[in-house]
């Protein structure tokens, strides 16, 4: 609209100009003090001619619509004008090099077009002809040309065949930018009585281009055709083709009022997941677990939307995976044709060749998914675990309220502690890990367990209930939940942990846990001998690893006395207790403590008997957990003073 307007009004100019002005004289110049036109005016015009056919064109003050460019200077190699028409040739402006302007203009039809032929022209001097609230090119070369056409109407053709180099781009908020791109557009646009009918191509070979929040690279070709009207942006064929990726072909309708698609389609054939999801789905989950993921494979879709709901979606996929950088899930291999439609009941035969959960690999499954509107549902997920089996029952997947809601429950067993811990990169563990699970459900921003979980380690059993996980696809999830573990063998224990010999069972309950990015912010321990008759024996080693936590006397007390000679002592309780606050654990043991403030840790029982004392009331959190790594992975021994 603005450039109609500026060539109108010239128009307007010219004609008042060069219709009377009929002369022999070597030179002449005309000047005009300002002349106003709908969205626009011009002050201080000079028009000079001469003999040889040349004009030159000043004009000091242009405005149009709130935008003002001041000595605009055009100077045409040729140039003719009568009653009828008006003629300028290899028209060129110091304010735009690399630029010649061919013009022409009938006045009786008031038909007039503009052909721009640009060689090495800069591209910096066409900003200040467009939106200041788009991105406005800083640098750069075009070649090719331009042509724009129209009448007394308006604008009526556009067509543009035009290559960039080394092109740049920004705005004002940094949001989007572009360096050193290589690019180039052929552009064929026609105005006629519902809209713009429009066909153009890009080939943009190579540069780089941030377009919050997706950052992109050079070898994307564009070509398609569509409609332009007051209400709607119409894309009738579009297919979008990358080496990486392969050819994606889209058409759709963007109501421009509304600001929202009322329907598109997409389709594509043997598309690369991994670049796709690498270039334009992982910017979008910055804040989520899947910001650390990648995908693998290719994939066949169709799919179509109307009206604000997706109609169809046909899906295959070969053998596709999906990899978490932090080891915390793969799945890979996965083959499976979907075929779903919001109002008919369908169901998909879903492979895969294996994968991992929390380092722990499982193997090849299947099993039926059942889809009807968006509610899936999978009666049964057999996996094979390591040594053992996972099986995932009774899954169930619907959105409600615009969140995705799941639930499900599972049975865990056969799994050996060894492989387990192993697979978790922990140190060699015992016995058997086994759990069922009775409900796990997701609202949309919590996960919670309903029950409690049961697991049999170290001879013994670990219940966890009361679990809850917020945010639990974000950056930092929020765990919380309490443990209750009871009759853990000691000497099963102290070997996995490199701590020392000791022989026993013992309790341990953690209440009011709480955890943020994994990290524990807040719980309250306790640790005590459990019920019953059993060997109670505790190392030299252990009772010196012990003592470097909770406090060096009991290791100053046996180097000081004949205890130093026996290897393994007996004893009557173990109670220890943490309340952890602010990262600060305040301790206390067996008993309040005695008058100069020390608490039992161990008190003594049998020949020879040991208590061993604790000093420490309250420490940091983070150093305690150095200790407790210090003595069960590098088996330094106390220090005492």
């Amino acid at each position: 609209m603005i450039f109609s307007a500026w060539l109108n009004a010239s128009m307007l100019l010219l004609a008042f100009l060069f219709l009377p002005a009929q002369t022999n004289a070597a030179t002449l110049s005309l000047s005009v003090g300002d002349i106003v036109a709908p969205d626009m005016s011009m002050r201080g015009i000079v028009l000079g001619l001469d003999d040889s056919g040349a004009a030159d064109l000043t004009i000091a003050a242009l405005q149009l619509q709130q935008r003002t460019f001041k000595n605009l200077k055009l100077h045409c190699v040729e140039f003719a004008a009568s009653t009828a028409e008006l003629h300028c040739r290899q028209g060129r402006s110091p304010q735009f090099p690399g630029t010649a302007f061919d013009f022409d203009y009938r006045f009786d039809r008031g038909e007039w077009q503009v052909l721009l032929t640009l060689t090495a022209a800069a591209a910096q001097p066409y900003a200040q002809w467009l939106p200041q609230d788009m991105p406005l090119p800083n640098h750069g070369k075009l070649d090719g040309t331009v042509r724009v056409a129209g009448a007394k109407n308006g604008l009526s053709i556009i067509k543009a065949d035009v290559r960039a180099s080394e092109l740049g781009f920004s705005d004002q908020a940094g949001l989007h930018a572009a360096e050193n791109m290589r690019a180039s557009l052929r552009l064929d646009a026609q105005n006629g009585r519902d809209g713009w009918q429009w066909n153009a191509m890009l080939d943009w070979r190579s540069g780089d281009l941030f377009w919050q929040p997706l950052f992109l690279r050079g070898g994307l070709v564009l070509n398609g055709t569509g409609r332009i009207s007051d209400t709607e942006f119409r894309v009738d064929h579009l297919s979008a083709e990358t080496a990486q990726i392969g050819k994606v072909e889209l058409a759709g309708v963007w109501q421009r009022q509304r600001g929202e698609f009322s329907e598109y389609s997409v389709r594509g054939k043997q598309i690369g997941l991994e670049q796709l999801f690498a270039d334009f789905v992982r910017p979008y989950l910055d804040k989520s677990a899947l910001a650390e993921t990648s995908l693998s494979g290719r994939a066949d879709v169709e799919s179509y939307y109307r009206d604000g709901a997706l109609r169809s979606l046909q899906l295959t996929l070969h053998d596709a995976g999906i990899v978490d950088k932090q080891n915390r899930f793969a799945l890979q291999g996965m083959n499976t044709r979907i075929n779903w439609q919001p109002e008919n009941a369908t169901a998909a035969l879903i492979h895969f060749q294996g994968g991992k959960l929390l380092g722990a690999e499982f193997g090849a499954s299947q099993f039926e998914l059942k889809m009807q509107g968006s509610a899936f549902d999978a009666n049964l997920i057999p996996l094979s675990l390591l040594d053992g089996k996972l099986d995932v029952r009774d899954f169930h997947l619907h959105q409600e309220q615009g969140n995705w809601h799941w639930s499900f429950a599972a049975a865990l067993g056969g799994i050996s502690m060894e492989r387990f811990s192993q697979a978790l990169g922990w140190p060699a563990m015992h016995g058997k890990l086994a759990a069922r699970i009775p409900r796990v459900t997701y609202d949309g921003s919590e996960i919670k367990v309903d029950g409690a979980l049961m697991f049999n380690v170290f001879d013994g059993t670990v219940i966890a209930s009361q679990l809850r996980m917020a945010d639990p696809f974000g950056r930092a999830p929020k765990l919380s939940g309490n443990l209750d573990m009871h009759e853990l063998d000691l000497d099963l224990l102290t070997r996995t942990f490199s701590f020392g010999n000791m022989q026993g069972r013992i309790d341990v309950v953690v209440k009011d846990l709480q955890l943020q990015d994994w990290q524990p912010v807040r719980f309250d321990a306790s640790l005590f001998s459990s019920a019953g008759n059993y060997p109670k024996k505790i190392s030299q080693k252990a009772v010196q690893n012990i003592s470097s936590l909770g406090g060096a006397g009991a290791a100053a007390a046996i180097q000081r006395s004949y205890l130093r000679f026996f290897e393994n002592f007996g004893y009557d309780r173990i109670g220890w207790r943490c309340v952890m606050r602010n990262n600060v654990c305040n301790m206390s043991g067996v008993d309040a403590g005695n008058s100069s403030g020390a608490y039992a840790i161990i008190k003594g029982g049998g020949i020879p008997a040991i208590n061993v004392m604790g000093y420490n009331h309250s420490v940091s959190w983070k150093e305690l957990v150095t200790r407790l790594k210090r003595v069960t992975q590098n088996n330094v021994k106390a220090v005492v003073n």
